[in-house]
C-alpha cells in the first residue's frame, strides 16, 4: 500500500485541498457508522481528483475546515454516488452547505437505470470493470485500517469521475441535462435533510393505525423523540421504538401508571422520560400543532384500482420512450393520488408540486388526456410486443 493513499496530518490536508481547488470535478465518498448514534460517526472521507483517489482520516485530523471550504465552493463539482447520505453526514460534521453536486445515481436514473442503482452496477455498465467486494460491513472505527480496507474504500471514488464525464455527455445527447440539473437542485438545499420526522409520522401512523383524532398527539411524540434522540446522540429506537409511539398514542395515558400498561415500555424509560411524555401528550391535546404532515387517504371507490393499473402501464410506456427510470418520472404516492383524485384539467394537474418543471415538459398533455378518458390503449398494431396508447375523439 502506498502510504500517501491515506493522509492523517493537518499539513497534508492543506496541501490536498490546495490541489483539489484547481480541479474541475472531484469525487467524494465517506465511510460512517450510523447504528449507535443519532448522528452517524464519520470514520473516513475518500476523494479523487485527476491524480487519483486518496483518503482523509477524520479521526486523526482535528480541523477539517479546509475540506468544508472546498465543499462550499462552486468549483470543483463534487461528484457523489447516492449523494444524500454522504452530504447529510458531512454537513453535520463539517458544518457546511454543499454547492455544485453531481449525483451519479440520480443521473443514471435519467439514463434508464433503476432509481436506486448501485455503484457496483454502474461501474460495470460505464467502465466495464467489476469492483471488488468484501468490506461492506467493515468496522471503519478501528485503527490502523488494513490495506485491503483502504483499497476497497478508494474504489468508491476511483471510477466516479469517468462515470461523471460519460453521464454528462449522454445527458446532453438525450437533451436531458437540464432535467437532471433541475431535479438535482434539492441535493444542496438544507431543507431536503430536515424531513425525517415527516416520513416517520406517516410510517408510524400507517403501521399503528392511529385514528385521525389522535394524530396531533402522534406528531408531538414523533417530534419529541427526534429532540430526545439528538440530545443523547443515540438512535431513535434506542429512545423508544416506532410501534411503542403508536401504542402510547392509542391508550391516551394520563399518568405514569397508565403509561406502564403499554407492553414493551420499560420501567427505565418511564422513570427517565415518563413525565416528559405525559406533558407532551397534554400539550398536544390542548394546543394541537397546525402543521401536522398531510396523510394520504385511501379509498375503495369504483375505478381507482383500474385507473391505478392504467397509470402504471402508461408510466412504463412513457419511461421507456423517454429512457428514464419510471420511479423517477412518477412516484408511487403520486400515482395513487392521481388515481383517487383525477384532475379536471391540465392546469389543475400541473399545479401539483411534483408535476412542475421537467416532469410537465416530459409528460405534456398526454397524462391529462389519459385521466380524462381521451387516450385509449391497444396491443401494438404491428404485432410486436407491448401496448400502444392513442388519442380518441
Amino acid at each position: 500500500m502506498n502510504e500517501t493513499a491515506i493522509i492523517s496530518t493537518q499539513e497534508e490536508l492543506e496541501k490536498l485541498t490546495d490541489k483539489l481547488r484547481k480541479e474541475n470535478a472531484i469525487a467524494v465518498d465517506t465511510e460512517f457508522h450510523g447504528e449507535r448514534r443519532y448522528w452517524p460517526d464519520l470514520f473516513l472521507i475518500q476523494i479523487a481528483g485527476s491524480n487519483g483517489p486518496i483518503a482523509v482520516d477524520p479521526l486523526k485530523i482535528k480541523d477539517l475546515s479546509p475540506l468544508g471550504r472546498l465543499f462550499e465552493s462552486k468549483s470543483p463539482v463534487k461528484v457523489i454516488h447516492s449523494a444524500r447520505n454522504d452530504i447529510e453526514v458531512l454537513m453535520h460534521h463539517l458544518s457546511v452547505r454543499f454547492v455544485s453536486v453531481f449525483d451519479t445515481q440520480l443521473a443514471a436514473a435519467f439514463l434508464g437505470h433503476d432509481r436506486q442503482t448501485s455503484l457496483f452496477k454502474l461501474v460495470k455498465a460505464e467502465c466495464g470493470i467489476y469492483p471488488k467486494k468484501g468490506h461492506t460491513l467493515s468496522n471503519w472505527s478501528l485503527r490502523p485500517l488494513a490495506d485491503d480496507q483502504i483499497e476497497y474504500a478508494l474504489d468508491d471514488v476511483r471510477y466516479l469521475l469517468e462515470i461523471y464525464r460519460s453521464q454528462v455527455e449522454k445527458l446532453k445527447a438525450k437533451g436531458h441535462l437540464g432535467w437532471y440539473l433541475e431535479e438535482a437542485e434539492s441535493l444542496t438545499d438544507p431543507s431536503t435533510y430536515n424531513n425525517t420526522a415527516h416520513k416517520l409520522f406517516r410510517k408510524v401512523r400507517s403501521t399503528a393505525k392511529v385514528k385521525s383524532n389522535r394524530l396531533q398527539v402522534l406528531w408531538a411524540l414523533i417530534k419529541w423523540r427526534e429532540n430526545a434522540a439528538e440530545q443523547v446522540n443515540r438512535p431513535r429506537n434506542f429512545v423508544v421504538k416506532d410501534y411503542l409511539l403508536g401504542a402510547i398514542t392509542a391508550i391516551n395515558p394520563i399518568s405514569k401508571r397508565a403509561l406502564s400498561r403499554v407492553r414493551g415500555l420499560s420501567s427505565g424509560f418511564i422513570l427517565k422520560w415518563g413525565d416528559e411524555i405525559l406533558k407532551v401528550i397534554e400539550e398536544a391535546e390542548n394546543f394541537p400543532d397546525e402543521n401536522i404532515p398531510d396523510i394520504p387517504t385511501f379509498h375503495s371507490a369504483p375505478g381507482i384500482s383500474a385507473r391505478t393499473d392504467i397509470l402504471r402501464i402508461f408510466l412504463k410506456q412513457e419511461s421507456s420512450r423517454l429512457g428514464i427510470s419510471p420511479e423517477l418520472l412518477l412516484s408511487k404516492d403520486l400515482i395513487s393520488s392521481l388515481a383517487k383524485n383525477p384532475p379536471d384539467n391540465e392546469e389543475e394537474l400541473y399545479s401539483t408540486l411534483e408535476l412542475t418543471g421537467w416532469r410537465k415538459e416530459a409528460l405534456g398533455s398526454d397524462l391529462v388526456s389519459l385521466l380524462k378518458g381521451k387516450l385509449a390503449m391497444k396491443l401494438n398494431p404491428e404485432g410486436k410486443a407491448g401496448l400502444h396508447f392513442f388519442k380518441i375523439e
